[in-house]
């Protein structure tokens, strides 16, 4: 193995695959492709592998013989080279032949200085928590909205959050005009879902009432031969339905909640606000800081490394779509946006995140944090509890990188902890 330094915080590491362990990689690959592959006098898959060989060349089974053998090679390179990598290697084959094996060179990125000048003591303005008794009625009503029933009204016309089921036909300088009828229409007056004051025309209106609503489309209306024209709708009203909200008492808390008055439900929905209100402030506080350290930090940045961030940001952004059932074609067809696009989107807020971790492992280094095997031991028993995995099993499939991971995870929330700690208020 050889390393060779080509450039700041880039190298090139030179290694070997052996030709026996080539010659493994070699016949995978024939077991793997051999049932693809037609040669006249032979079943398919039946093929002897240098009849295969003497019909499509010699290389044919190397590219996937170099994508079995070289994980484990290259794994082994990286550890003994010393060096601490942070991005994804550029793999290239040097010389590849049966008799010999494989020369790979492998160019890579090592983790930047980083130069921090101070980390402790830094300012922040502080901010006092506190929740309001409108907060609080806001939360109360969220709820006896979630706990209304819908009843019809048959004894007063129609008031302001009703919702009315109505026929209408729109007519512009008297002529009908496409998408102007409809029947049964259900709207929910004040939702200001139609144009102009038609929503307010209809308060006062009871089943069986027929009015001509005049209004003016919008300038800006997705329709061009209706933009700015004035209309006319024939309403006949069908229905009225309204929301009856439960009475704010004792009854209501015992049946929405654990307690048994409103009081007390009023105080869980003060506590609650409080604390999440506190988790803001304290995430505000967290994040104020580390837009400072970034700031002042001196980091000569690789761009591979802003690249292989904004490539797992992409992915993570991937997996929770395709668990809704979006994949990412359907996304750039909804948005009307593309991959490059969505790249340039993620870009700053990646910088961001990888300075921000560099320095704060800077902190770590410097303070000489380390995860001792009882931090990571409760790590994996968090890991354990959130995916509901046995822990054994958990440490049983996660890699050794992953794990390592994990122990800069531990070393980089200690350096924030830290920084939040030594902080100064305004």
């Amino acid at each position: 193995m050889q390393v060779d330094n080509i450039e700041k915080n880039q190298y090139k590491i030179t290694f070997e695959v052996d030709a026996a362990e080539f010659a493994k990689g070699l016949n995978q690959s024939y077991n793997k492709n051999k049932g693809h592959i037609n040669i006249p006098g032979f079943r398919k898959g039946k093929a002897p592998r240098q009849i295969i060989e003497m019909h499509h060349g010699a290389d044919v089974f190397f590219q996937d013989a170099f994508d079995f053998v070289l994980p484990e090679a290259y794994g082994k390179a990286a550890d003994e080279s010393g060096l601490e990598i942070v991005a994804r290697p550029e793999i290239d084959v040097l010389e590849a032949s049966v008799d010999k094996g494989v020369v790979f060179t492998a160019l890579v990125y090592t983790k930047p200085d980083v130069g921090l000048s101070s980390y402790k003591g830094l300012k922040y303005e502080a901010v006092t928590t506190f929740v309001n008794d409108d907060e609080i009625n806001a939360e109360l009503e969220k709820l006896q909205d979630k706990n209304s029933r819908i009843i019809t009204v048959t004894d007063r016309p129609i008031e302001n959050n009703d919702t009315v089921i109505f026929d209408f036909e729109g007519f512009v300088d008297g002529v009908p005009f496409e998408g102007g009828q409809a029947n049964d229409f259900e709207l929910v007056i004040g939702s200001k879902m139609f144009i102009d004051t038609f929503e307010e025309q209809l308060v006062g209106l009871a089943v069986g009432d027929s009015k001509q609503v005049n209004v003016t489309f919008p300038e800006e209306y997705h329709a061009e031969a209706l933009k700015g024209k004035p209309a006319m709708f024939e309403v006949t009203i069908k229905e009225i339905k309204s929301k009856e909200l439960p009475a704010l008492d004792n009854d209501f808390a015992a049946d929405v909640s654990e307690f048994e008055t409103i009081e007390e439900l009023k105080d869980s929905i003060r506590t609650k606000l409080l604390e999440a209100k506190e988790m803001q402030a304290k995430n505000a506080k967290e994040q104020a800081l580390v837009d400072q350290l970034i700031t002042a930090a001196q980091i000569d940045l690789p761009e591979v490394m802003i690249d292989e961030r904004v490539d797992q940001m992409i992915r993570d952004m991937a997996n929770d779509m395709s668990q809704r059932g979006i994949d990412m074609e359907s996304y750039f067809r909804y948005t009307g946006t593309n991959m490059e696009m969505l790249r340039d989107n993620y870009r700053n807020h990646a910088e961001k995140h990888v300075r921000a971790r560099l320095a704060l492992m800077e902190i770590a280094k410097l303070e000489g944090f380390e995860a001792s095997e009882e931090d990571i031991d409760a790590e994996f028993d968090k890991i354990s509890t959130a995916y509901n995995i046995p822990k054994e099993q958990l440490m049983t499939i996660m890699s050794d990188k992953e794990k390592k991971d994990i122990a800069k995870d531990i070393v980089v929330r200690k350096a924030l902890e830290l920084l939040v700690d030594s902080a100064v208020a305004e």
